[in-house]
């Protein structure tokens, strides 16, 4: 009977561990339970053929702007990022350089700073060189939960009518553009 007993003790350790590991992935703030749990959240947000939903929020300059009155009736590359995000540098650089060799005619780009996750950002300097460009500032990171962004750069492709074509998460590539019909003109 003793021996018994001593056999169960393996598979109990197991489940301990196992129960253990699961509860420090959920509540722990280290990188990799971090992204696993936005890999698990990436499909909440706005979707592919909702509306986007309007917005009023200061631009770079302090300026209130609504989101509906930017984009007009055109398509548009709308981005959340953050300074800090590498890849949204990159991506920005590559988006710039796009428009500027005539690259996406017709299509508008505009920003979401998500100023609660960067908040020493100097976006004046960011984005100089493309003063124009609209970027839109989330202080409180109110419109970063309703869209339930959990990675950056987050692209929402928007079209004439104010409907999401397609959200990607992380940068547009040029496989990407090149394959998708809301780049075509």
């Amino acid at each position: 009977m003793g021996i018994k007993r001593f056999r169960q003790w393996p598979l109990v350790l197991t489940c301990l561990l196992l129960a253990g590991g699961a509860f420090w992935a959920s509540e722990s703030q280290h990188e990799w339970a971090l992204s696993q749990r936005a890999m698990v959240a990436a499909d909440e947000g706005v979707h592919e053929g909702n509306k986007i939903v309007n917005f009023r929020l200061p631009d770079k300059y302090g300026e209130e702007q609504e989101l509906y009155d930017i984009l007009g009736e055109q398509k548009t590359i709308v981005i959340f990022f953050t300074t800090w995000c590498e890849v949204c540098s990159e991506h920005w650089t590559n988006l710039k350089e796009m428009k500027e060799a005539g690259g996406l005619t017709d299509i508008q780009i505009v920003g979401v700073h998500l100023k609660d996750l960067d908040p020493d950002a100097n976006l004046s300097e960011y984005f100089s060189g493309w003063e124009s460009l609209p970027v839109f500032v989330d202080g409180d990171g109110t419109i970063k939960q309703e869209f339930e962004i959990v990675g950056m750069p987050t692209v929402y492709l928007v079209d004439e009518n104010k409907q999401v074509h397609k959200r990607v998460l992380g940068m547009l590539t040029p496989d990407l553009m090149e394959a998708d019909a809301f780049f075509s003109q």
